[in-house]
């Protein structure tokens, strides 16, 4: 059986991360097919990565690719041209992101919505959000089977870093929408009440990178690293992951801190609930504040609380949700 991926672009983010764990799940019993048609933000690393469990190409013009399953991982694309080039016996749509963010989203498409058969959403916000309830399921993202392992493969990235200081990590694309300016602000909060820390960036952005470095250039405590294929070790070695974007329909790297042991400080965005009970299994700390100093007060006295009550995750349940639906 073949199931056909279209996703727009190959660039660094969550979705590429989804698609390259689930087609290394799925390809010992299915044929899978990426298709992209926009290379102006084409990242060759990305590429390579998915290439090694997946056919990876752009769709040509006038060419024709018939599948079993095609599964949209876009909620805005051309929809009209693409879906003549495109062909299959049945369509799914997976929601990695907000819906209707922006105007001329296909979920307002009727057209369409009724090719639709299934929608995978990757939370409960972002099914309840998409509306269309009775087609709709949710999978969580999952982690990589090998974390733990991975996590282990290089020396500790903070083994040089005195136990009094604070080690924080952000794992993220660097864009203005992953709260870079949130991070900033806490940054600020700690060096105003001499908390000694140090926060490395894993991750590289776009056009707004170099602006966002800027803003940072000036603390000596913060660390720009660009992208890493492993950052397993900078969560596990961290004190406290850092997520502090405006949205995330699923936090895919606090998935991946919880089973690490490592935990999070999250911004308040509607799906941060379904991943952390706040001073449970981490902190929740508001979208608009003008400083973070009350939540200074537990950094400290929470974290062992939140680590002996941070829980695994397992990708099996998640793995066999999509192989049903693939039936």
């Amino acid at each position: 059986m073949k199931i056909l991926f279209y996703n727009e672009a190959i660039i660094s983010g969550g979705i590429e991360k989804c698609l390259e764990l689930l087609s290394r799940e799925l390809k010992t019993d299915y044929e899978i097919e990426i298709v992209y048609t926009d290379d102006t933000k084409f990242d060759e690393n990305i590429f390579n990565i998915l290439s090694q469990n997946a056919y990876v190409h752009k769709l040509k013009e006038n060419e024709t690719i018939i599948a079993d399953i095609c599964i949209w991982c876009r909620l805005y694309f051309d929809y009209e041209k693409i879906s003549k080039q495109i062909i299959a016996q049945k369509y799914y749509l997976w929601i990695h992101s907000k819906p209707r963010e922006l105007p001329n989203c296909l979920l307002d498409n009727s057209e369409f919505m009724n090719t639709i058969e299934k929608i995978i959403c990757v939370s409960e916000t972002v099914k309840q959000e998409a509306g269309f309830l009775e087609k709709s399921i949710v999978i969580h993202n999952f982690v990589d089977r090998n974390i733990h392992e991975l996590a282990s493969k290089i020396d500790n990235p903070f083994a040089d870093i005195s136990n009094d200081t604070l080690k924080l990590v952000i794992v993220s694309r660097i864009s203005s929408e992953k709260g870079f300016d949130r991070a900033k602000q806490f940054v600020e909060t700690l060096i105003q009440n001499d908390i000694k820390f140090v926060l490395k960036i894993v991750g590289k952005g776009r056009n707004k990178e170099p602006i966002i470095r800027a803003t940072f250039s000036k603390y000596k405590q913060v660390e720009f690293l660009g992208y890493k294929e492993n950052p397993f070790p900078y969560i596990k070695n961290s004190d406290y992951l850092l997520v502090l974007s405006d949205y995330e329909s699923w936090g895919n790297v606090i998935t991946e801190a919880k089973v690490l042991g490592t935990p999070c400080i999250v911004a308040d965005f509607p799906s941060a609930k379904e991943q952390i009970k706040d001073h449970e299994n981490g902190i929740i700390v508001p979208l608009v504040s003008d400083n973070y100093t009350l939540l200074l007060k537990d950094l400290f006295k929470m974290q062992p609380i939140l680590h002996h009550n941070l829980e695994d995750f397992s990708y099996i349940n998640e793995i066999d949700s999509w192989k049903k639906i693939l039936q």
